[in-house]
């Protein structure tokens, strides 16, 4: 099968075999331009791939939640409005499934097994997405959206937090204004004027930057705060972090150590964990959704 995802700032694709190894697997920068010029990159990168057979399907993951065959919540501007899925049949000529980026993560570690009890996944990366598995199976919720928490309000929100922080949704202080590469750069350039992308906040961290250090220990107590609530309404056994979250080793340390502010009985037994599989992992839930979809 052939898999792709569409991010904000890269697209990834791959061929993986039936036992879920890559065949093949090949990345490119978002282009510049309109909705065409995706369409085109895309279709270029699938067409680059070794092995690529006429008969593959196509798993696509994207940040949207998937009602349906409909995008929706869409960061995504070139893809606001579209129907990606008729889109790109057509221009690939190949059946195409898709799926939210929170449910290809949580499809992922739930294929792994490693885990026991109610399971949470959270992309954080330009936008944020979550996903939630319970006994083994991925839940989607009525609408498709279950975990997808990026739209809700911050909580506990300090008096500053409350000045206003709009979000492209229409909304103002959504969770993913703050907890996403993008909330993490703003706040960095408020402070000292200069971008730095996340990445580069976090290498400051070891050169006694302290405006990055003080960005990074607020993340973590928004982390811990925006996880709290889903821990109160879930009470997953795992929390599971991917995407570009900044210092994702030691935001698994020490966010933990904020849920006892913030839950109201012990919830010591959720463990929070780091996947450092990348878009890989999207790749091959996604797959893996398709696959089921096709019935196998």
């Amino acid at each position: 099968m052939i898999t792709l995802t569409i991010d904000h700032r890269i697209f990834a694709a791959a061929i993986l075999s039936d036992g879920g190894d890559f065949i093949s697997r090949a990345e490119c920068p978002a282009p510049a331009g309109g909705y065409r010029d995706w369409l085109v990159a895309i279709c270029d990168l699938v067409a680059g791939l070794d092995g690529a057979l006429p008969h593959m399907s196509v798993a696509v993951a994207v940040p949207a939640i998937i009602s349906g065959d409909r995008t929706e919540i869409m960061p995504l501007g070139n893809l606001a409005g579209a129907d990606l899925r008729r889109d790109l049949q057509s221009a690939l000529s190949r059946e195409v499934f898709l799926t939210g980026f929170g449910e290809a993560l949580t499809a992922f570690h739930a294929a792994i097994g490693k885990t026991e009890g109610p399971l949470v996944t959270l992309w954080i990366g330009s936008s944020c997405h979550g996903g939630l598995a319970a006994n083994g199976s991925i839940v989607t919720g009525a609408h498709g959206a279950a975990v997808n928490w990026a739209h809700l309000q911050l909580p506990a929100p300090v008096p500053h937090e409350l000045d206003g922080r709009p979000c492209w949704c229409g909304r103002n202080g959504c969770v993913e204004t703050f907890l996403s590469t993008y909330g993490l750069e703003d706040d960095y350039e408020r402070v000292t004027g200069d971008r730095l992308t996340a990445a580069q906040i976090a290498a400051a961290t070891s050169s006694n930057d302290i405006v990055a250090e003080s960005v990074i220990q607020v993340f973590e107590d928004r982390l811990g705060r925006a996880t709290a609530m889903i821990i109160s309404l879930i009470d997953p056994a795992t929390i599971i972090l991917g995407g570009d979250t900044p210092m994702p080793e030691r935001m698994c340390e020490r966010v933990p150590r904020k849920w006892p502010g913030y839950v109201q009985v012990d919830r010591s037994n959720t463990r929070l964990a780091w996947c450092d599989a990348g878009h890989g992992a999207l790749l091959r839930g996604a797959a893996s959704l398709a696959s089921a979809r096709r019935g196998g």
